[in-house]
């Protein structure tokens, strides 16, 4: 009877400390993670499954204000249809990468400005705020531009207007996205702090933490810490050392080119066109981003003291990433 008495008190006791144990585990684990105010997260038209509302983040900015060749905004989906169970803010994201049609849509004296800042407003009624993400305005629409930020943010009548801005390190002499001048207008300025090296450029770091924290000082000099929000990205890069392919040659560099690679096999088809083949060796060289390197850019912002971050794009990233994160209550 006392053995048995001594087993069960001391399986009861196993399984107290067991579950002790395990909670403080979790505490701690709780305790590593790096805190944020705000964290942002992307998520593109059609791919809305990638997102779950169980992950720390509070805005999601729906990349799904597309204008079209015509200067007109497609309709956008209801939010119960996409995001049926988040609770956070949700942005609608305009984009526009045309520098022709940006400078003519920025022009006070055309209808376009007038006309597409009333179709944003409209479409952003089943949003929390609208953000803006013309990559492509001209130094010399700067002006237009910010004017044209002041008409929506009072179209808007209280809806938050975000901005997505190019990284910098200084101020320009001249710049449409002068981040000082835009935080005055927008309620957020999201710093896209990514793509130091891009598609064809030299191989490199997307966005080496040295090059981050220079961004981030800068950004924080001019941009009330309220109002900043870093951007951060999920997707790698990949480069070759081949320029052989997808390029056009002038007639006279063919000999060139069939003499370096020794050319042998030839074609001439039916109607006289010509043509050859080749093979070559190539190296190819990938930066990237692990759950670690990752939290290890957001853990520098944090020390940096920035309290948001954004990330391009959800459906990207590794899940586990967001064990990373929590968001500050």
């Amino acid at each position: 009877m006392h053995k048995k008495v001594s087993f069960i008190s001391f399986l009861i006791l196993f399984l107290f400390n067991s579950l002790l144990f395990s909670q403080v585990k979790e505490n701690q684990s709780e305790n590593q993670k790096i805190l944020f105010k705000e964290i942002w997260g992307y998520v593109s038209l059609g791919e809305e499954g990638s997102f779950s509302a169980d992950y720390p983040v509070t805005d999601v900015g729906h990349f799904a204000g597309f204008i079209s060749s015509f200067s007109e905004l497609a309709p956008v989906p209801k939010r119960s249809d996409r995001f049926p169970d988040f609770k956070g803010r949700l942005h609608l994201v305009t984009n526009l990468e045309s520098k022709p049609q940006t400078h003519l849509m920025l022009d006070p004296k055309l209808p376009l400005r007038n006309k597409i800042i009333k179709q944003l407003v409209e479409q952003a009624k089943e949003y929390d705020g609208l953000q803006i993400d013309w990559e492509s305005v001209l130094k010399a629409d700067d002006e237009n531009f910010w004017d044209f930020l002041k008409l929506l943010k009072k179209k808007l009548k209280g809806k938050m207007l975000t901005v997505a801005v190019p990284a910098r390190v200084k101020k320009l002499e001249k710049d449409a996205y002068d981040y000082e001048r835009i935080s005055k207008i927008a309620d957020r300025v999201i710093v896209m702090a990514y793509d130091e090296h891009w598609s064809t450029s030299a191989p490199g770091p997307i966005a080496s933490i040295a090059w981050c924290k220079r961004i981030a000082d800068y950004a924080k000099s001019v941009i009330p810490e309220e109002k900043l929000i870093m951007g951060c990205h999920f997707y790698s890069r990949a480069w070759n050392n081949e320029d052989v392919g997808q390029k056009a040659y002038r007639m006279y560099k063919i000999d060139d080119l069939i003499n370096s690679n020794k050319v042998t096999n030839f074609k001439k088809s039916k109607d006289g066109e010509l043509s050859f083949t080749f093979e070559k060796k190539t190296k190819i060289t990938v930066f990237y981003d692990t759950v670690e390197s990752a939290s290890a850019r957001c853990r520098m912002y944090a020390d940096q003291g920035i309290s948001k971050l954004s990330f391009w794009r959800i459906g990207q990233e590794d899940p586990k990433f967001w064990n990373e994160l929590k968001v500050e209550r």
